[in-house]
């Protein structure tokens, strides 16, 4: 897999596993908005994939949700190993 492939898949995979985080622990958009100071939609555009987030908005998004971004990036990159 190309790098630059390679590094798309994992950010997705990071955006995909903060969606399930949140909504495993019960936190609506709403919430993680107030949480982390983004607008709602723009966090549904990031889960949607309709944008591509910065990684200071990932880190709000991980914060907000109380997980460690360093984590969720490891499982990422575990799972576009497989």
């Amino acid at each position: 897999m190309a790098a630059g492939v390679k590094q798309r898949a994992v950010c997705a995979q990071v955006i995909k596993l903060l969606r399930e985080e949140r909504e495993r622990r019960g936190i609506s958009k709403y919430a993680l908005s107030a949480q982390c100071g983004l607008a709602q939609q723009t966090i549904s555009y990031i889960e949607r994939g309709l944008r591509q987030p910065t990684f200071e908005t990932i880190l709000r998004i991980a914060d907000g949700i109380g997980v460690k971004l360093e984590d969720v990036l490891k499982q990422a990159r575990a799972r576009t190993l497989k």
